[in-house]
């Protein structure tokens, strides 16, 4: 039987508007998930041709029993290390699905 882990996730909303009219936002408060499958990189996330050049470090399963929301621009802590989400995860909603986990979230190591 798969167990996953626990990770930390710490998204965040729009407070307002910069004198520029950029967005600023703030963080809410983390949240602990249990249950995510880790599966780190593999050379073909490394060398695979990505949007803007982002590289995949990790690629995480939420399980169905996250209450879901838009994780973009969110920030995930997992074996002690920070990780930034890639664009905006959906879950894998209807049909049947063989596994607890719908929801897949690739990550990026921003310290390089």
């Amino acid at each position: 039987m798969l167990t996953g882990e626990q990770v930390i996730v710490t998204t965040r909303h729009e407070h307002g508007l910069d004198p520029g009219g950029d967005p600023i936002y703030e963080d809410d408060p983390p949240e602990t998930v249990d249950d995510v499958l880790v599966d780190t990189s593999t050379e073909d996330d490394i060398e695979a041709t990505r949007p803007d050049g982002i590289r995949i470090d990790c690629t995480l399963r939420f399980p169905r029993s996250w209450p879901y929301r838009s994780l973009r621009g969110a920030r995930i802590r997992m074996r002690g290390n920070d990780y930034r989400v890639i664009g905006d995860p959906q879950p894998i909603y209807g049909g049947i699905t063989p596994t607890r986990w719908n929801l897949t979230v690739q990550l990026h190591d921003e310290r390089g």
